[in-house]
């Protein structure tokens, strides 16, 4: 994610900068956010756009906890689909040695498509998973679909 007027947008790292003198711009420095060197960028328009070390590294940090982990935030919940491994409503009960039919517990085969999240990118992501991090999310997609 690289800073993009009042927002961010996904740009791609491909190189080092170099100035007309065909030397690599700015200097490294052990600590990233006052490293000045410069990298190119490439934007999703395919347009390159120049960034230091150090914007580059303070938006990369921005985007993990403390231990390294990313995280994203949801923006929206588009459609969902279901696999073919996934239980049918006929399967969907399971009758117990006594006789009891009970509702069976899985999301096995379910799915969820077009998962967007707020840096504009978007993923298939399993149930279960959706389920354990966005569970008011996905209630009111449930709920509205």
């Amino acid at each position: 994610m690289i800073p993009k007027g009042d927002g961010t947008i996904v740009g791609k790292v491909i190189k080092r900068a170099k100035g007309e003198d065909g030397n690599p711009i700015g200097l490294r420095n052990s600590n990233p956010l006052i490293n000045t060197r410069e990298y190119e960028v490439l934007m999703p328009n395919g347009a390159t756009v120049s960034y230091t070390a150090n914007v580059i590294a303070e938006n990369l940090y921005s985007q993990v906890d403390s231990e390294g982990r990313q995280f994203l935030m949801l923006d929206e919940i588009f459609d969902h689909r279901k696999e073919k491994t996934a239980y049918s409503k006929d399967d969907g009960y399971v009758v117990s040695h006594n006789g009891i039919k009970t509702l069976r517990q899985t999301t096995q085969g379910r799915q969820l498509s077009v998962v967007q999240w707020k840096d504009g990118t978007s993923d298939w992501i399993a149930l279960k998973d959706l389920m354990a991090s966005y569970p008011i999310e996905l209630a009111i997609y449930a709920v509205g679909n």
